[in-house]
């Protein structure tokens, strides 16, 4: 809600102000009231400027993608990777992600993100699986916007995903993707799901929905939270509930991917509780191209001796 005289003097900008009061109100999920303040007011602002920078970084081809492994629990073997997408200013500073993703989803610039990701974390992949005995995987996030379908980029983003043949690609969506269904997310689901992507549920845990929709939709793996696992074996209760999580999965015939494994012994334990993968500092930080191919290689090449 905004006010006469003192959020403005007419109309248009009375209603302007409104709106970022509303969008307050989404953002901390609906069903209430918010007045107009100064603070909304310098967020405003200070998005519009982020976004301008955003805009200009993708047309200058500024962001970067990081790569992260993701390994066998068993072996250690590199099986898969997450790409995840970076951004350097000419500066030399970094913008965070959880900093300059909500302004991209916001102003209408995810798509965009999301498509340049997939494209150029495909053409690294091939090259490094062309070099490798055993070709490794590709997952990508997705913004729930993209299922919707709505604009070019989003259309790209499908045929690409249906046109590739070399590397197997995984899509991981959060479970707010399927409480929110919108229109024809779940026939966008099943189309990709056809053509041989695979779908996981990021962040598993951390939603809000029952279990059902592993009976509607075609989840064929999910990634506990790392809320989770950064406490295995110091709080019983949440070594109980992953326990629980992986063992469910394995009833279901899911594949489960823990995130954020930091230690040996958060290793050790999803290890012992049938964890397929393992993903987190412990094995290793999200890297730039160069430097995870050739940890890739050398791993290969070690094998080898």
């Amino acid at each position: 809600m905004s006010f006469y005289p003192d959020d403005g003097d007419n109309p248009d900008m009375l209603l302007i102000k409104a709106d970022q009061a509303m969008y307050e109100v989404k953002k901390s999920g609906r069903n209430a009231c918010q007045f107009y303040t100064a603070a909304m007011q310098m967020e405003s602002e200070h998005k519009h400027v982020l976004y301008n920078e955003l805009v200009s970084a993708i047309n200058n081809e500024q962001l970067m993608v990081y790569f992260q492994p993701v390994v066998d629990a068993v072996s250690g073997m590199i099986v898969s990777c997450e790409a995840l997408v970076r951004w350097p200013r000419a500066d030399g500073s970094w913008v965070a992600p959880d900093v300059f993703i909500p302004v991209a989803e916001e102003r209408g610039l995810i798509n965009r993100v999301d498509l340049l990701v997939l494209q150029r974390s495909l053409e690294s992949i091939r090259q490094l699986n062309r070099q490798l005995d055993r070709p490794i995987g590709l997952s990508v996030n997705v913004s729930p916007k993209l299922l919707h379908l709505r604009d070019d980029d989003a259309q790209q983003w499908l045929r690409v995903l249906e046109g590739e043949h070399e590397v197997a690609i995984t899509i991981e969506i959060t479970e707010r993707v399927l409480i929110d269904e919108v229109g024809n997310t779940s026939k966008v689901l099943e189309q990709i799901h056809a053509a041989g992507v695979n779908i996981a549920i990021d962040d598993f845990g951390t939603g809000y929905s029952g279990l059902s929709y592993f009976s509607r939709f075609p989840v064929s793996a999910v990634k506990i939270d790392r809320s989770f696992v950064r406490d295995l074996g110091q709080r019983a209760t949440q070594t109980t509930l992953v326990e629980t999580i992986l063992l469910l999965a394995r009833k279901l015939g899911i594949q489960v991917v823990a995130e954020g494994v930091e230690t040996a012994e958060q290793a050790s334990i999803l290890r012992d509780n049938n964890c397929d993968f393992l993903q987190g500092y412990f094995i290793s930080k999200p890297i730039p191209e160069k430097e995870f191919m050739a940890l890739v290689m050398a791993q290969q090449d070690k094998n080898k001796a």
